[in-house]
C-alpha cells in the first residue's frame, strides 16, 4: 500500500535515531557513557537542570545536574556520562554532575518504540 504521508518513511527514521544511539554507545563503551532516560525534570535553573534519570542497563534511578544547559524534555533517551558527587540541595551523595559536552547523544522515546516495533517485525 503506497504511504500517502509519509508515515512509513518516518517510522524509519525513529528506528533508525534509535539505532544510531545505541551504536555510539557501543562504540564508545570504553568511555564510561551509557544510555539513560530522563524520568523528570524537577528544577529548572539558569546554571542548568536538575532531573532524575534511570540507566537503561541497570533500571537504577539517579538524581542528575546537567550543568551549563537544559536536558533534552522528560521521555528522552540520552547518551551520557559524568561525574557522581554530593549534591548539596538534597544531602545526596550520588549526584550525577553532567556537562554539555558529556551528553554525546538522544533519541525520542517514539524511537525506540518505532526500533522495537520494526524488530518485532522481523
Amino acid at each position: 500500500m503506497m504511504d500517502l504521508f509519509g508515515r512509513g518513511r518516518r517510522r524509519r527514521a525513529a528506528a533508525a535515531q534509535w539505532e544510531a544511539l545505541r551504536d555510539a554507545a557501543v562504540r564508545q563503551a570504553g568511555q564510561n557513557v551509557h544510555i539513560a532516560w530522563v524520568e523528570s525534570i524537577y528544577q529548572r535553573a539558569r546554571a542548568g537542570d536538575k532531573a532524575w534519570i534511570i540507566w537503561q542497563r541497570t533500571g537504577v534511578r539517579q538524581d542528575t545536574w546537567f550543568h551549563g544547559r537544559a536536558p533534552c524534555p522528560a521521555g528522552t533517551y540520552v547518551l551520557l556520562g559524568g561525574s557522581v558527587g554530593f549534591g548539596p540541595h538534597n544531602n545526596n551523595p550520588r549526584v550525577l554532575y553532567v556537562s554539555p559536552s558529556a551528553v554525546r547523544g538522544t533519541a525520542s522515546a517514539k524511537a525506540l518504540k518505532e526500533w522495537q516495533r520494526q524488530a518485532d517485525r522481523g
